[in-house]
């Protein structure tokens, strides 16, 4: 036997109040030398479970596992000394610069001082952070830092690497660049690799592929063999198609808007060049659009574009520099408290309060917004039928699965009929199925009137926008249709790009543009 990872049926049991479930429920799979493996699933799916079994941190309550050799469970300490492990929360040390956190990370896995600067250097011109050295990791793009942390994992020389959803919240170009790494780190360095990711497009760039789901194993092989299942459904299946296969037994036909926007609906959002600096900084660069009555409206960019600055500008939770803001009519600036009443706002990270079951975050939510009384109740019993959370309703947030959570919160902020949405990065960690039901609701809350701003690192959803605005250094890079983005980002050679194609494109040739007149 030689496997660098070796499972078989493993279980691991938590406790959630007073029930007891599965995180995982016998899994088994092999990991072989020099091969990249992915571990793909959605959020809940059991995959950091899995991970820090692998890594010692967690004790299986059946079944057993050997990482290089070693029994997981009686010598963690050998796999630990080496195997390079990089959780999702990556202890970078923000107030340290990046050599200084690489020092630490050396010194602690007592990398000899002799050898310690070349390998560091090494590490930095391998990530492009060779440049950035005296940056400290608090001011690093979210790309960076994963790079940063990377880099991190590498400075003991591991023969295997385990990475737990590294490329997260990352943007395509970021996220390209961390897999051209780890490809490389796998054939010069000799590493194995087993990384885990909620991206479906990202199995691509495995040589093998577990799919986990409810802490089962769906379907293993090579990337081809798991899109194969949709193959007699659709023409050039996609992974994520052969994954609702597996899970659904079924490939949902394409969503598409009943009413889209007319060309002279109202203007819900005018954004008129908009400037926001920090210190000497500028983050937004005069950015100019508006977003009417009825239309998704897509905010991009890649990690340090200007894309979140924006998109808080627009919500009053950051003052706007220069340029002004108006919501239905109303100056931001001028009227705060009543433009706020106008829209509706899903966060990024989930942001209700899990000491309150659904009623009561329904409750306390509609408070805010300034309904009471027997109205309150009514927007209560609409939002508990729509969203089909009846059987949920008594229950704290902290116990439902990512989907229920997902539609608690645009329950929240649909609660007082506001004419707006805003929606930040609402389907990271998402399942297929969870984010197609997302966007099907989005879809219907446009066909009924309501202006969508929505974030995503999801490129296929873009294509659900109406328009979308690409941004680069804070400026504008790119904006129009999905169809007019593709042909902005049309390349000799390659006359049909897809829209994440297109937008790598744009984003290199602004690139270029910069460094050519610099």
């Amino acid at each position: 036997m030689n496997e660098v990872i070796s499972c078989r049926g493993i279980v691991k049991r938590f406790k959630r109040g007073k029930q007891t479930f599965d995180a995982l429920g016998g899994v088994s799979f092999e990991l072989e030398p020099g091969q990249i493996a992915g571990l793909l699933g959605p959020d809940g799916a059991g995959k950091s479970t899995l991970l820090r079994i692998l890594t010692g941190l967690l004790k299986p309550d059946d079944g057993n596992a050997t990482v290089l050799g070693f029994d997981c469970v009686r010598q963690p300490a050998k796999i630990q000394q080496r195997a390079g492990y990089l959780p999702q929360k990556f202890g970078l040390y923000e107030n340290l610069t990046v050599h200084e956190n690489m020092v630490l990370y050396a010194e602690l896995h007592a990398v000899p001082r002799d050898v310690r600067e070349k390998r560091i250097h090494e590490l930095l011109v391998l990530t492009g952070l060779e440049r950035f050295p005296d940056r400290q990791a608090g001011h690093l793009s979210g790309g960076m830092k994963s790079k940063l942390a990377l880099a991190c994992s590498l400075v003991s020389t591991p023969r295997l690497l385990i990475l737990d959803e590294p490329t997260v919240g990352v943007d395509v170009m970021s996220r390209r660049e961390l897999w051209k790494m780890l490809r490389e780190i796998a054939e010069t360095q000799k590493v194995s690799v087993l990384v885990s990711t909620s991206y479906m497009d990202e199995a691509d760039f495995c040589d093998s592929v577990l799919v986990l789901f409810n802490g089962k194993v769906l379907g293993r092989g090579t990337p081809g063999s798991i899109r194969a299942y949709a193959s007699g459904i659709v023409e050039n299946p996609t992974f994520e198609q052969g994954f609702q296969m597996l899970i659904a037994g079924d490939v949902p036909p394409p969503l598409k808007r009943e009413c889209p926007p007319k060309e002279d609906a109202r203007v819900m959002i005018q954004a008129d060049q908009l400037v926001k600096k920090f210190g000497s900084f500028t983050a937004v660069d005069h950015i100019s659009f508006e977003v009417k009555q009825g239309e998704i409206f897509g905010l991009l960019g890649a990690n340090g574009a200007g894309k979140t600055t924006t998109f808080r500008m627009l919500c009053g939770l950051d003052p706007v520099t220069e340029g002004t803001v108006k919501i239905a009519g109303l100056d931001l600036r001028k009227s705060p408290g009543r433009a706020r009443n106008c829209f509706g706002f899903v966060a990024q990270k989930f942001s209700l309060y899990t000491d309150l079951n659904v009623h009561e975050n329904l409750e306390f939510f509609g408070g805010a917004y300034g309904l009471y009384g027997n109205k309150l109740q009514e927007r209560i019993r609409w939002a508990i039928h729509e969203f089909a959370m009846e059987d949920y309703e008594f229950i704290q947030p902290n116990e439902l699965p990512l989907g229920i959570k997902q539609r608690l919160s645009m329950a929240c902020a649909l609660l007082h009929e506001p004419e707006i949405l805003f929606l930040d990065e609402a389907t990271s960690g998402a399942d297929p199925m969870t984010r197609r039901e997302f966007w099907a609701r989005i879809m219907k809350l446009a066909d009924r009137g309501t202006a969508v701003v929505i974030t995503t690192h999801f490129l296929d959803e873009a294509e659900f926008c109406d328009r979308m605005i690409i941004m680069q250094d804070g400026k504008s890079a790119a904006a129009g249709s999905a169809a007019e983005i593709r042909r902005q980002g049309t390349i000799p050679g390659h006359p049909e790009p897809k829209l994440e194609d297109a937008f790598v494109n744009i984003i290199l040739a602004d690139r270029n543009r910069q460094e050519g007149n610099a």
